[in-house]
């Protein structure tokens, strides 16, 4: 008896879904190489090699540009796995052109026909090149990988080798500099800007001191006037005005104390940090967007209103972190036993 012959749909269904599971450890494993990259780029600076730790960014940025693929090519394959029957009912370009584009088939096929060779470490995406190309003739293959048609511009453009601007490159060191307490020439001014801000924030805080105080200290007089029109015997008038001056100051010692000390409502905290204990009880946790090549060159954006309600914690790491070398190993030995 003849062996069952697997369907078309069956094979693209099981390529795809083991396309997402490479693809994701593939993040991951990039991920925790790019932590450990940032901080030889730390140690370089420490050394005082800028030059070279330059060279190193610029090998770094290219990574995480590469690991932005990669998120990008996950999300086409988990498109075309939930649409996995209409792709298969496709009959051939024609249709995927005239029937598919709003749908986004289109558009996803083309980006991991193209992309497969750019992403050379995942060989399930060779597979899934080679089924797609089985449906749709080499033809198609052709056209997209020599003229490149169809194929989306962000994807075009993690595909491309481009050098990195030189101020990209000066943000990623400047940012290593702050996370590992490291010098760096470049950020002097930054400090100074950054101090500059502080001092006109605590001014602010300063003045709304002063008129809680005002506004205390009118209240106080108010009062004060009440109480020596009901009162008859001044000594006790007197003694109350200074009992009631002395509680005044403790009032407004205690509120800068409470100001300084107070916790915010919210707490802004790096992408892969961990919450200190006294930030634990914060209702709301704000975790900043993984940085790379393009949240990078965007700064934290605080609305006016909120302002005096969030605290950015900017946490430090040490260069010597076992833990993060431990969790490379781990992903390293996962990676291939899952390639065995």
């Amino acid at each position: 008896m003849a062996p069952q012959q697997i369907s078309y749909q069956v094979k693209l269904k099981t390529c795809l879904r083991m396309s997402i599971q490479y693809l994701r450890y593939a993040q991951d494993k990039q991920q925790a190489l790019a932590k450990q990259y940032r901080r030889d780029v730390a140690q370089l600076l420490v050394a005082n090699k800028e030059q070279k730790a330059h060279y190193r960014v610029e090998s770094l940025i290219n990574d995480d540009i590469h690991v932005e693929l990669l998120e990008i090519l996950e999300l086409y394959c988990e498109l075309l796995l939930a649409r996995v029957s209409i792709l298969c009912s496709i009959p051939d370009e024609v249709d995927l052109l005239t029937n598919h584009i709003e749908d986004g088939i289109n558009e996803a096929v083309r980006a991991l026909v193209f992309a497969s060779p750019h992403a050379s470490e995942i060989k399930e995406l060779e597979q899934l090149r080679d089924l797609l190309t089985y449906k749709f003739g080499q033809d198609f293959l052709k056209v997209i990988l020599e003229d490149k048609v169809g194929v989306p511009d962000k994807v075009l453009k993690k595909c491309s080798p481009n050098l990195p601007p030189d101020n990209l490159v000066v943000l990623y060191l400047k940012e290593i500099a702050r996370t590992y307490d490291a010098p760096y020439s470049e950020l002097s001014d930054e400090e100074d800007e950054d101090e500059d801000e502080d001092g006109d924030d605590q001014e602010d805080e300063e003045k709304d001191e002063e008129t809680e105080g005002n506004s205390t200290k009118n209240e106080r007089d108010e009062g004060k006037g009440d109480d020596t029109d009901k009162s008859d015997d001044e000594g006790e008038n007197k003694g109350n005005d200074n009992s009631d001056d002395d509680t005044h100051i403790d009032t407004k010692k205690s509120k800068k104390k409470s100001i300084k000390d107070d916790k915010k409502a919210i707490v802004a905290i790096d992408n892969d940090a961990e919450l200190d204990k006294d930030d634990e009880h914060v209702p709301i946790t704000v975790r900043k967007p993984r940085q790379n090549s393009e949240t990078m060159k965007k700064d934290l954006v605080i609305p006016k209103e909120i302002k005096k309600d969030v605290k950015v914690v900017h946490q430090k790491k040490k260069l010597g972190n076992k833990k993060e070398d431990d969790e490379l190993e781990d992903l390293k030995k996962r990676f291939a036993a899952l390639r065995r």
